[in-house]
This record gives structure tokens, sequence and C-alpha cells, in this order.
């Protein structure tokens, strides 16, 4: 094993451990350092303390002549991943006093404001109607249990993972009061919506008798009555069943459960909240990560321009004095 496999093996350690990331956060900060260190060795670099800027401006080179499994080439947002997880090895490497290349001198790429793809209240209400109207042969606990997660995501803005994890207790909490670990072990409230309460106390209703703590749970095909056989739903099966609906019914939108999450804090917005408030509910660390949804609501500062700077007469006359 080379000194750099050592090292990132220890920082893998320090993120499970100390850090609490997710195991899905190690996975993949492990796939990219893998990636890193497949370049290092093809280049004959062994040890950590090699590594400087010529080195990463290779491996950018590297990365953006890449292709996906897909063959399509690896996008700007996937290139600044590496060097982001890059920059948080070496800011490890810096902590434990070892002589690295400076992580600040490590710049990201630019990258255009990506498109937020959402749904409107009608859109949303379309797929409750889908799964109410589904003519396959599916239980009504499999439905209800779908509606409920539909809403939960719509109304309350929760990450797949956050939503997969609520136990039948957290969601039956005073006032729809939820309390979500999101990442890297941080602590936040969020509510239920009150149609979202409802959706899930009729969804229980028809699991009294099993004992499954969790909220949201798979259910066999052929034993849907035997409380045995029902285990863990998977983030998988959430998606396919979303996109399922949403191909039924016409909406030709990239349908995820993050599409909810979005659907969750544009909607906000559009009430006449704020960012602030959206980060909060949502467990953004930064509000820069929040700032995606600024574009969206671009309407409502042109109605508040207008507002102030409109076209009757009397505004114009106070404009034209505070001006001269």
């Amino acid at each position: 094993m080379s000194l750099f496999r050592r090292d990132i093996e220890e920082y893998f350690t320090y993120c499970e451990i100390t850090k609490q990331y997710s195991a899905n956060t190690v996975r993949n900060y492990r796939n990219t350092l893998e990636r890193f260190a497949t370049f290092l060795e093809e280049i004959k670099i062994e040890n950590t303390n090699m590594i400087d800027l010529d080195v990463v401006n290779g491996y950018r080179q590297y990365l953006n002549k890449k292709d996906t499994l897909r063959k399509e080439k690896l996008s700007l947002k996937a290139q600044g991943y590496q060097i982001v997880v890059l920059r948080s090895f070496l800011k490890f490497m810096v902590r434990r006093g070892e002589v690295v290349l400076n992580p600040d001198k490590l710049e990201l790429p630019k990258t255009r404001m990506r498109r937020i793809e959402y749904l409107n209240d009608g859109e949303v209400q379309q797929l409750l109607n889908s799964i109410i109207n589904d003519v396959h042969k599916i239980s009504e606990v499999i439905k209800k249990r779908n509606q409920a997660m539909i809403l939960t995501l719509f109304g309350s803005g929760l990450r797949l993972t956050e939503m997969l994890k609520l136990t039948k207790n957290d969601a039956m909490g005073k006032d729809g009061q939820l309390l979500i670990q999101g990442k890297g072990a941080k602590m936040r409230t969020t509510f239920l919506a009150p149609v979202a309460f409802e959706a899930i106390k009729d969804y229980l209703e028809l699991r009294k008798e099993d004992q499954n703590p969790y909220l949201f749970i798979s259910f066999s095909k052929n034993q849907t009555n035997n409380a045995k056989s029902w285990t863990h739903l998977t983030p998988r099966m959430v998606q396919l069943m979303l996109q399922n609906y949403a191909n039924k019914i016409g909406i030709y939108k990239k349908i995820t459960p993050h599409t909810l999450r979005h659907s969750f804090a544009t909607k906000i917005l559009f009430e006449g909240g704020d960012l602030r408030s959206v980060q909060t509910l949502l467990g953004h660390s930064s509000l820069s990560t929040t700032q995606i949804y600024t574009h969206i609501t671009d309407w409502q500062i042109k109605e508040l321009h207008q507002k102030v700077f409109g076209k009757k007469k009397e505004k114009k006359e106070v404009i034209k004095r505070i001006l001269n």
C-alpha cells in the first residue's frame, strides 16, 4: 500500500468516527480519492507530500477528458466535487501537522447556476391522484404509504435519507414537529404539514398490528398481511415509485424525492418566506447553498420593483424629485 493510500484510509476513519459523516458521504469520499490514487499511481507518485499544483492541474486535465459510465463528459460540478474532497483531505493532513500542499491553493472551477426542477401544488395533487386511482393490484396500505411519503417530502423538505429514518414515534410527535438529524449529524427542527400528518395517521391505521418501529417500510407483494415480511424501504424503491407515477400522468420533468424537497423550498419562497428560513428548514449549513433558489423568485423582485417604481403619475413625480 502506498503512503498516500495509507493516509486516505486514516482520513476515512476520521470522517466516519470523528466527523460522524453518513455512510453515503464516506463512500462518495472513498470513491473520489480512490480515483485520485489511481491517477497518482499512473504518474508514479506514492507519497502525499509529493502532490503539488502541477500534479493537481494534471489531474484536472485528466478529469476533463474522463468519460462517465454513460460515455458522457464529466460535468463541471462533478469535477469540482473531486477537488472539494481533495481539499478536505489536505486540510486533514495539515491539522495532523504534515507538510503537504496548501489546500487553499486549490481553486474550484466556476459552474453555471443549475436549473431547479420543482412541482407546483397542482402537479403534486396529480401525483396523489395517480396513486389513488392506481388500477394495479397494490394493497391499500401501499397506496396510503405512497401518499404519505409524497406529502411528507413536499410538506417538510426532508432529504430522502432523512425521511426513511423516521420512526412512527417521530411522526406522531407534538404538533407535527420533527427533530431531524441531517448531514454531519447536525440537528434541526422542521414540521409535518397538517395534510401530511393526517395522511400518516390514515396509513398507520392499517399497520396497527406490526411492531416495526420505522414509519415507511416495504411490503412484500405476496405477503402484505404478514408483518414479518415487511422490511425497510430503500431510496431506490422510492425513486422508482415517484418516477412511475410521474410518467403515468405525463409530468416529464425529472421527478425525484429531491424534486419534492425543491418544491417545498420554492413554495415557502413564493408565499413570502425568506432564504434564511428556508436555509434553517432544509438544514443547509451555508446560505450559499440555499441561494440556488433565488432565480426562481425573480418575479417577486420584479413585482417589488414595479411596486416601488411604478408608472403612476404621482410616483413619477416623487421619483423625479428624489433624483433631482
